[in-house]
């Protein structure tokens, strides 16, 4: 069996099996810091997000390693009630009597002997917690150059492609003063980026020297920081795409816009409006042959995605992700369900107490919503209660398809206050 990080559009038969990988793909799990920690189990937790909904994208031939949180009697439940979903929008689903489950703390060991009979196997990424599956050296080294944001930062200007000014520094460098003109030269403040974890639990911005140190106070001296020019927001846009990478060409499977309210990212904006123009397509592209020619490629096609920021035909690219992306699987929903309509992705808080009144807004507004001005499209849920403010949350990840604000207006009429705080959010900040 074939184990890489294979594009989701396979004929052949494929066992799914995602979990937190990217912390260990430049850490060793059993040495983290305790921010870390907590850092690398709440990207597991999200991360069984992704697991539900690889039961809907999957086919029926397909396999899909799940957590074994999912085996409560209430989360099965909810599970099983996502999958009745995905068939009534019109998807092929992975059959239940596919799904496996395994504990997150020991995930690819017991998921490596419960290996099914399919062609391949797809990994969110090659990483080091997922070694008992790939057993490739070879490929682990690739996947950390090539997702390294120090090895971007120092390699990509030399292979044509335009990148803020990045500066990298010891901790310890940093506060003996080696970057004090850094700062000095854009007052605003700068990026500050880590290896390993995901998303933006390690990329933030720090407005000074004092303000960097402290914000990773709990690292060693000589833990290497990549300092990096943050671009002006008011003048440029920022954008995300994944591209299909093969050894004969390079492909963008689809282009997104990023939402973000508060600072922090909230979403994705997906439509057919959005394009990529001919000026930034030539710049991606190369970011996709950098990629290539680092090794990341397969014949059976692999993903990549790009973070960039665009300006008129202007293009400056801040982070290549040579792996799946959260992007792609709303992405993916979209295409299967042939939804051509502006849509937004995102991940929400519901109470626990009300998972039953969200599971009935799912079905009343569950795409194709005939006649309203918005369609739901449940992703996945993560079988955790969790407390915030003092009462028990799980999150879910779903697409809104159509009028954003009515989709609003609906959940606040029929849903009790506190769900879904999330889409106020982008409603009031990020859509502006």
């Amino acid at each position: 069996m074939k184990v890489g990080s294979f594009i989701p559009e396979q004929s052949a038969s494929v066992f799914y099996a995602m979990a937190g990988d990217d912390c260990s793909l430049h850490h060793d799990l059993t040495s983290l810091t305790p921010k870390q920690q907590i850092d690398h189990q709440e990207n597991q937790i999200l991360t069984c997000a992704l697991q539900v909904a690889l039961t809907g994208l999957g086919k029926s031939n397909d396999y899909v390693a799940l957590g074994a949180p999912f085996t409560e009697p209430v989360w099965h439940s909810m599970l099983s009630q996502y999958s009745e979903l995905f068939t009534q929008m019109g998807l092929e689903t992975v059959p239940s009597e596919h799904w496996q489950f395994h504990p997150l703390d020991r995930y690819y060991e017991e998921v490596a002997a419960a290996m099914p009979r399919a062609d391949l196997t797809n990994l969110y990424m090659i990483s080091g917690s997922n070694l008992p599956l790939h057993q490739n050296l070879d490929a682990l080294a690739i996947s950390r150059n090539v997702n390294s944001k120090l090895h971007f930062a120092q390699h990509a200007p030399t292979s044509g492609i335009p990148v803020p000014r990045t500066e990298i520094y010891t901790k310890g460098a940093i506060r003996a003063g080696a970057a004090d003109d850094l700062f000095t030269a854009f007052p605003d403040g700068l990026m500050v980026k880590l290896l390993g974890l995901a998303g933006s639990r390690n990329v933030f911005a720090v407005g000074s020297v004092a303000d960097c140190i402290e914000q990773i106070a709990e690292y060693d001296d000589g833990v290497e920081i990549l300092l990096q020019e943050k671009l002006d927001t008011s003048q440029w846009q920022e954008m995300t795409v994944d591209l299909t990478i093969t050894p004969d060409d390079i492909t963008i499977s689809n282009v997104r816009q990023i939402l973000f309210a508060g600072g922090k990212w909230v979403g994705n904006y997906l439509s057919p409006e959005l394009t990529v123009p001919d000026a930034h397509r030539e710049v991606l592209i190369q970011v996709g042959a950098y990629a290539r020619q680092q090794g990341h490629v397969a014949a059976e096609g692999i993903n990549c995605g790009i973070d960039y920021f665009i300006s008129g035909d202007d293009v400056i690219v801040t982070e290549i992700n040579a792996r799946w992306t959260g992007g792609l699987f709303p992405a993916e929903f979209l295409r299967r369900l042939q939804i051509d309509s502006p849509a937004i992705a995102f991940f929400d808080m519901v109470p626990c107490a009300d998972s039953e009144a969200m599971q009935a807004f799912q079905r009343e507004h569950l795409f194709p919503a005939r006649g309203g001005a918005f369609s739901y499209v449940p992703m996945g849920f993560t079988p955790f209660a969790m407390e915030v403010e003092g009462a028990d949350h799980y999150f879910v990840w779903q697409v809104v398809v159509g009028d954003f604000a009515a989709f609003v207006e609906a959940k606040e009429r029929a849903l009790p206050s506190g769900a879904l705080p999330t889409a106020n959010l982008i409603l009031e900040e990020a859509l502006q």
